[in-house]
C-alpha cells in the first residue's frame, strides 16, 4: 500500500516516517511497546517516550487512529473510515469496513446545535475465539 503524507503544519521527522511506515505494514494493532520494539531496529538511538510522544502526536493530528483496549492503547495506522470490534475477554481487535455506518452515525448526530465532522465506532463483544 502505498500513502502520501500531507502534515504541512507539522515537523516530519525521521522517528514518525519509521513508525508511520511500522503502522502501514501491520494487519494489527499494536500496542506503543510493540512499535518501539520494531521501530529500535531501524533507529537504535530512538527512545520509548519518543515513541509515545510521536504516537500522540500523530493521533492527535488525525494521521493514525488510538483506541483504548482495556486500559491500553492501541494503534492503528489505517485512518480510512472502518470500525473496531473489539472483544471483551481477550482484547483481540477486528475490523469492520463499512461506510453505511459511518455516515449513518453522522446523519444522526447532526443537529442544528452540532455538526459532525468525523466518528470513531468501537463496537464491544465476544469474539469467535472466546464464544
Amino acid at each position: 500500500m502505498i500513502m502520501t503524507i500531507t502534515m504541512p503544519s507539522i515537523r516530519i521527522t525521521t522517528q514518525k516516517i519509521k513508525i508511520l511506515e511500522y503502522l502501514w505494514s501491520v494487519n494489527h494493532h499494536p500496542t506503543a511497546d510493540e512499535i518501539y520494539s520494531e521501530v529500535k531496529k531501524d533507529l537504535p538511538a530512538i527512545s520509548l517516550a519518543t515513541v509515545y510522544r510521536n504516537l500522540h502526536s500523530l493521533a492527535e493530528e488525525g494521521d493514525i487512529q488510538k483506541i483504548e483496549v482495556n486500559k491500553e492503547f492501541r494503534f492503528d495506522g489505517d485512518i480510512s473510515p472502518h470500525q473496531h470490534c473489539v472483544c471483551k475477554k481477550c482484547g483481540n481487535i477486528s475490523e469492520i469496513f463499512s461506510k453505511d455506518i459511518a455516515r449513518h452515525s453522522m446523519q444522526n448526530a447532526e443537529t442544528e446545535d452540532f455538526e459532525p465532522h468525523s466518528v470513531k465506532t468501537i463496537f464491544h463483544g465476544i469474539c469467535r475465539e472466546c464464544k
